[in-house]
């Protein structure tokens, strides 16, 4: 399986750097459960994460916040193996 990660999908207080930010999006824990979800029912073969938009993000949070959910997506991968 491949994941594509859109962060417009995002809450913009964990990832302000979008093009179009709109509340009430995915918190990082969600997120992560559901990438944890994925790797529990099949093997991940890719990620992408699209829609990061660097001249947007306040204070380099959405750069963090996109290393943190790729660290944890190795992770996933790592545990398949």
């Amino acid at each position: 399986m491949a994941i594509t990660l859109d962060c417009d999908g995002l809450d913009p207080s964990l990832f302000p750097g979008v093009a179009a930010r709109a509340p009430g999006g995915l918190t990082y824990t969600q997120v992560i459960d559901l990438i944890a979800g994925v790797g529990n029912r099949g093997r991940i073969v890719g990620f992408d994460l699209v829609e990061f938009y660097p001249p947007a993000d306040i204070d380099g949070l959405s750069a963090l916040t996109a290393a943190r959910i790729l660290i944890n997506v190795i992770g996933t991968i790592v545990r398949q193996s």
